[in-house]
């Protein structure tokens, strides 16, 4: 079975409400509860499908768009930073239509077992990556998987490019030093760091992230570029020529 993007699946599950009814009063409105143990925050409690996400989500478009479909959507509250196997099953309990996990949890067999059993409809992995996911063990049990591709190209190559800058020009050096406090005043050589301008950058992989750098660091210093990978990227060479 194809890999589903994102929750469009888990959408298509879940019925629209009635005007006035408990979701269509705002996805703001929420109560607290528990999925045997579990702590979970619940919004909108009389949803049609029940939608289980593992891991409190940045944003509440996502939410918005669960809420407006019907859903009934419990977000875990649990204190564990990564949730085990155990942890996870409690959360979908004996019934449950749909879960939005994370990387950081090992869905194979049991996981989608336990979905299946509670007539799961689709699992939707918040992140762009699924190594996490034994894809053939949901194709056997007829849950579709989905995931978020393309979503953290930019913002992954950013921070490579914060990083670069960061060592470059000694900024975390320089905090260290002036947060004990011995900063005393300017000195010529104090924390001088390197100009990229001009200066070669090399990257090893040349990929949508390593592409997307590679354009920030041309373009934003002015700086020269060599990469290697097996497979050239014919759009870079002929964006930076």
């Amino acid at each position: 079975m194809a890999l589903r993007q994102g929750v469009s699946r888990l959408l298509r599950s879940c019925q629209p409400f009635a005007a006035g009814s408990e979701g269509a009063r705002g996805f703001a409105a929420s109560s607290t509860s528990s999925a045997n143990g579990v702590p979970v925050e619940v919004h909108n409690e009389n949803g049609s499908k029940r939608v289980v996400v593992t891991k409190a989500l940045p944003g509440d478009r996502w939410l918005q768009i669960l809420i407006a479909a019907g859903c009934r959507v419990e977000v875990s509250q649990s204190a564990d930073i990564i949730q085990d196997v155990a942890t996870v099953k409690k959360l979908i309990g004996s019934h449950c239509d749909g879960v939005i996990g994370q990387l950081t949890e090992d869905w194979g067999s049991e996981l989608f077992e336990a979905l299946k059993a509670a007539g799961g409809r689709a699992y939707s992995n918040y992140a762009v990556g699924y190594n996490n996911v034994k894809v053939p063990e949901a194709t056997k049990r007829g849950i579709p998987v989905g995931n978020t591709p393309g979503v953290l190209t930019e913002t992954t190559a950013e921070l490579a490019a914060a990083l670069t800058l960061s060592a470059a020009r000694r900024v975390p050096e320089a905090d260290v030093f002036m947060r004990a406090g011995k900063y005393e005043g300017w000195l010529p050589t104090l924390f001088v760091g390197q100009l990229l301008q001009n200066k070669t950058v090399g990257i090893i992989g040349a990929g949508r992230i390593g592409a997307a750098y590679a354009r920030m660091m041309v373009e934003g210093h002015k700086m020269n570029l060599v990469y290697f990978d097996p497979y050239p990227n014919k759009g870079l060479e002929e964006y930076i020529k």
